[in-house]
């Protein structure tokens, strides 16, 4: 249980850092977002994430349908919560986005690092080390979707953008099909793959997008 929570929790709270440090101090002189609805929605994407995992375990992993519809369910589940009123076409949504995002992932990877690690005997290093692997994949993907889902409020497209973190989720998901069907060795090639894209997706939301976001309100509404 400790082993899973340290997999799942430690680098979701990493990344969060990484992501929301340079729009609040001391890194800027004015906050982009209130630390309370951030935290907020960190904790309402666990919940989320957990509730989400749960249902996940009854369906056969390696089957394209579970994974098409849970691409589809994970970030119809962030937009649910992202589209209320109070967020609609507000900067700090984004924020709020991410922040949701790494929530679920932090749960959902824990949950995965938890579960498959009670289907192993006595896990080695290279169990945990794939098992390490899943856990930061989550994490990365939906910071980079719920990311992409804030965006979308953000910007009056939700809709537009669910789309885009749907086909991310998705691709994700067909890559790790291999994997989840033990068929060796494409499963490593697929893994790999399916963990450079969540990186790279996540990298450019919270290294180009984001950033590119926050300066042209900063322009517009001069903030």
């Amino acid at each position: 249980m400790a082993a899973a929570a340290a997999l799942g929790i430690g680098p979701a709270l990493l990344l969060m850092y990484v992501a929301i440090s340079p729009y609040t101090y001391p890194s800027t002189d004015k906050a982009f977002f209130e630390d309370r609805k951030l935290f907020l929605l960190f904790a309402v994407g666990m919940v989320a994430g957990v509730v989400l995992f749960s249902s996940y375990t009854w369906f056969p992993w390696s089957s394209i349908l579970v994974a098409a519809g849970y691409a589809i369910v994970l970030e119809l589940v962030k937009l649910i919560i992202m589209n209320l009123p109070r967020f609609q076409r507000r900067l700090d949504s984004v924020f709020y986005g991410t922040s949701l995002g790494i929530g679920m992932g932090a749960t959902f990877g824990f949950g995965l690092a938890f579960y498959t690690l009670t289907l192993a005997v006595e896990p080695g290093i290279t169990d945990y080390a794939i098992i390490s692997i899943f856990t930061l994949q989550q994490v990365l993907l939906h910071c980079g979707t719920g990311a992409t889902i804030g965006e979308g409020v953000v910007r009056g497209y939700p809709f537009e953008f669910l789309a885009q973190a749907i086909v991310v989720n998705l691709a994700f998901q067909l890559l790790m099909l291999p994997v989840y069907s033990a068929d060796y060795p494409l499963g490593y090639a697929t893994l790999a793959a399916a963990t450079a894209l969540v990186a790279f997706y996540c990298w450019s939301m919270i290294r180009r997008r984001m950033p590119a976001l926050v300066a042209q309100a900063v322009k517009q509404y001069r903030l």
